[in-house]
């Protein structure tokens, strides 16, 4: 096993390292075939942008929280826009909220993005009528992360052990490995209302599931 994590240069031959993360890449096929496709990508894409899959990227419970942290922020926002709000007006709430994700171990997920950042950008328009505020809107979810080998010393990989992350820096040094950008982008309308007083609040989100990746 490779236990040099704490270098931050190998010190091993580039075609020892090649050979390396060309094993991962197959031998993971049957286990991680999402991890291993883009391991494949950083050898030999070029540095070009890669889009993930939405279905596959929303599987992952970590996702969804990020989502759902986000969604509460606006709701949030509404709550506080809708009590201002006098008989008869309307008006707009256009904010954003970033959300930091930390993928758990042992998950697919971990070894395609360990951590990567949830930007959700959100438009809205609030019209009172009476106690009730009425909001509906719309929040473009963008997931990125650079796939780059850069952050912490080692990873655990099954049937290779412990291998360093400076192997990642030195093939891209070498010209063997480019970085890349991964990103995967999706939809939620929301339709709620905001009634005065502490309860009574509903909100309902939707996936918007056009264009599907």
């Amino acid at each position: 096993m490779f236990l040099r994590g704490l270098r931050r240069r190998t010190g091993r031959p580039v075609p020892e390292l090649v050979a390396l993360f060309r094993s991962i890449v197959e031998g993971g096929r049957d286990y991680h075939p999402i991890a291993s496709d883009f391991l494949e990508h950083f050898m030999d894409g070029a540095g070009a942008s890669r889009t993930m899959s939405r279905r596959w990227l929303r599987s992952f419970k970590v996702i969804r929280k990020a989502e759902r942290k986000n969604q509460r922020r606006f709701e949030g926002q509404l709550i506080r826009s809708a009590r201002q709000l006098r008989e008869g007006e309307s008006s707009w709430l256009h904010d954003y909220w970033d959300a930091r994700i930390n993928a758990f171990i042992g998950t697919e997920l971990f070894y395609v993005s360990r951590m990567s950042l949830l930007r959700s950008q959100g438009s809205f328009v609030l019209t009172r009528d009476g106690p009730e505020v009425s909001v509906s809107g719309t929040v473009r979810h963008r997931w990125f992360d650079p796939y780059d080998w850069d952050r912490g010393r080692w990873v655990y990989i099954p049937r290779h052990g412990f291998v360093p992350i400076a192997v990642g820096r030195d093939l891209v040094e070498a010209d063997e490995a480019r970085n890349f950008l991964m990103e995967s982008r999706h939809v939620q309308t929301l339709e709620g209302r905001c009634r005065d007083g502490r309860r009574g609040n509903e909100f309902v989100w939707s996936l918007v599931r056009a264009g599907e990746g």
